[in-house]
């Protein structure tokens, strides 16, 4: 059935059935909008992210536990904000089962957020600032289209996403696994929402305002990665500088028109390149995972970035050989990128 949206674009209410993976939650909670309120009514469960971590995580869109559920790596012993130079400024994001806490107000420069959670299946706090009459109907329906697992609403989902919203990061990361994330802020609004419930009836998210004097110390990388288009092969990760255990990375998702995250997960020694590639080409497009995962943890990482920005985020990874991947979809044609060739191997020292 065929609605009009809050800015009055003509959307298709139907859609599959559900699905593991966050693309799954998004799809699923595209079902569940109205004409008027586009929020979704039904409450969904993990997911596939969530079972490999989800990019490791539900995917809300792409952040989910890719694949089957494994147990998490050890936590290491150094804090999230510990890498933050001294006098940093930072803004504390906490989950929970009852929901999650920030505060309403902070100020612009670099910005850390050190983000943990207690309730596993929730607490992957994305940041976004929303174009000038946007509101959170208007961004979530955008969001279920650019990032679920539809391919043929993709490419319109992601134009309109473009048009009306800025991606800034956040983090993919799970109970007992807190991370941190630098951003800079400018004066102005900016929303804190979870991707994990996104779709649930009661979604979780809060407005920040950003004003008064600037600050400007952050999270300092030991490597860069970056996400861009080589001509000729299509998108690839591009890693600068040595991954270290713990430590923060600096992204930044140089793809034109295209919203991308990267997660960390680890993989069996030996694994390769072709390896990886097979069992994403066994992957359908209905975000479910095949058998023969080569992934042994769950994912952790940063949430999606809009093209032309950056993002310096800290998870406690282990060390050893690790597969840094996305699962965002091509927004030309709602395929997954990774099926494109956008991972590659990592190992972390």
């Amino acid at each position: 059935m065929n609605e009009k949206t809050a800015n009055g674009r003509t959307a298709d209410r139907t859609g599959p059935g559900p699905e593991p993976e966050l693309g799954g939650r998004l799809t699923r909670g595209l079902r569940g909008c109205t004409a008027r309120g586009l929020r979704a009514r039904t409450a969904l469960g993990l997911g596939g992210r969530v079972a490999l971590g989800l990019g490791g995580a539900v995917v809300l869109l792409l952040a989910g536990v890719q694949g089957p559920a494994v147990a998490a790596p050890p936590v290491g012993s150094t804090p999230a904000s510990a890498s933050a130079a001294e006098g940093s400024h930072t803004v504390e994001l906490r989950s929970t089962a009852e929901g999650f806490t920030a505060p309403a107000t902070t100020r612009p420069g670099l910005t850390t957020f050190n983000a943990s959670t207690t309730q596993e299946g929730k607490g992957w706090i994305g940041l976004v600032r929303l174009k000038d009459g946007v509101g959170w109907d208007d961004f979530t329906y955008d969001l279920f289209r650019a990032l679920g697992n539809t391919p043929a609403e993709v490419p319109q989902g992601a134009k309109d996403l473009n048009r009306d919203a800025t991606l800034l990061g956040g983090l993919v990361i799970h109970d007992g696994q807190p991370g941190s994330f630098t951003q800079h802020l400018s004066p102005g609004t900016y929303l804190l929402f979870d991707y994990l419930a996104v779709a649930d009836a009661q979604p979780r998210y809060r407005w920040l305002t950003v004003s008064g004097s600037s600050v400007d110390q952050g999270l300092t990388p030991t490597a860069t990665v970056v996400s861009k288009n080589v001509p000729g092969t299509g998108p690839r990760f591009e890693v600068q500088g040595r991954v270290r255990a713990g430590q923060p990375v600096r992204f930044v998702n140089r793809i034109p028109g295209q919203v991308n995250e990267f997660l960390f997960v680890r993989i069996a020694e030996g694994t390769t390149e072709a390896d990886l590639k097979a069992y994403f080409d066994s992957m359908p497009d209905d975000g479910s995972f095949p058998p023969g995962s080569p992934f042994t943890s769950v994912s952790l990482g940063s949430l999606p970035l809009s093209t032309g920005r950056s993002t310096v985020a800290r998870v406690p990874t282990g060390t050893g050989p690790h597969a840094l991947i996305t699962w965002n979809k091509d927004a030309t044609d709602g395929i997954k990128l990774v099926k494109k060739g956008l991972f590659t191997i990592v190992d972390v020292d």
